[in-house]
């Protein structure tokens, strides 16, 4: 599976242990961008259906807002996060009264808890800012319960979005001599270790999980002039228009621009057949 993934590998170098989500997040966000966030943790939950006393960890929980959510659902909800930035601000989240929240500075390659300790694990568009995907995946089926299930959500950088821009760039490229104004949505941030698309993630998942969903969110989220146009239309017409889309991408997820995946874990599975299964 390493192989397989090397070819999308985007940097190497060591953690970031003062990782910072204001130095990449845009001070106002577009509709679009609202819409692709709030549908991606809103479905990343339902998928995990935490709550009566589930023990969940939060990988790469950043400021433990989703793990302070699933907390107040019920759940028993642990949080792992390597950066010492984001962990202060999980902490100030807890403290402010955001939920319950045991928070632990930790590696999602290297997590700190006993084999079958929690019965739901959740990764939310953090995995492709991880060194190696592969070995946090094992680590949160590890530490998964036979009987409990993992969830892994993340950004589709060859969704339909990325690839009709992309195209549109070369277009302009050779009619104009110009490309497409920075931001571009299919631009791989500097911050991310990884670039995920449906195959990649999809294998990456079967690897380790008996996958039970396999789901897309959202459609056209960053195409060039779609934020701008939304801001010109009245709110409830692009509210209706990104939702017909999310549909289509719920029918479609690989031309989604988020993917979420959930499964049980493969324990009894040897590495072998796993291979065998991949291949």
């Amino acid at each position: 599976m390493s192989e397989k993934m090397n070819p999308d590998r985007i940097t190497l170098g060591e953690v970031d242990l003062n990782w910072n989500d204001e130095d990449v997040l845009p001070a106002e966000l577009s509709r679009d961008t609202e819409f692709v966030f709030q549908r991606m943790t809103d479905e990343t939950l339902r998928a995990a259906q935490t709550g009566n006393g589930l023990r969940v960890l939060d990988v790469g929980c950043g400021r433990a807002i989703d793990a302070a959510s699933m907390a107040k659902n019920g759940g028993i909800l642990f949080g792992c996060e390597p950066s010492r930035v984001m962990l202060r601000k999980a902490q100030e989240w807890v403290r402010g009264g955001g939920g319950r929240v045991r928070l632990v500075s930790s590696l999602a390659e290297e997590l700190p808890f006993m084999n079958n300790t929690f019965t739901r694990v959740v990764c939310k568009g953090a995995i492709d800012h991880f060194q190696d995907p592969q070995r946090a995946v094992s680590e949160m089926c590890r530490v998964t319960s036979a009987e409990g299930k993992v969830v892994i959500s993340v950004a589709n950088f060859e969704s339909l979005s990325c690839v009709l821009a992309r195209n549109l760039n070369l277009l302009s490229q050779r009619i104009f001599g110009s490309e497409i104004p920075r931001p571009r949505i299919w631009e791989v941030p500097a911050d991310h270790t990884f670039k995920f698309d449906y195959p990649s993630i999809t294998a990456l998942a079967r690897r380790h999980l008996q996958v039970d969903l396999i789901q897309g969110v959202s459609l056209l989220w960053g195409f060039p002039r779609w934020p701008n146009a939304l801001k010109i239309i009245p709110r409830s017409w692009g509210l209706i228009l990104l939702r017909f889309l999310d549909k289509i991408a719920s029918w479609h997820p690989a031309w989604s621009d988020v993917l979420i995946i959930s499964g049980r874990p493969l324990k009894d599975l040897p590495e072998r057949e796993r291979s065998e299964k991949d291949g």
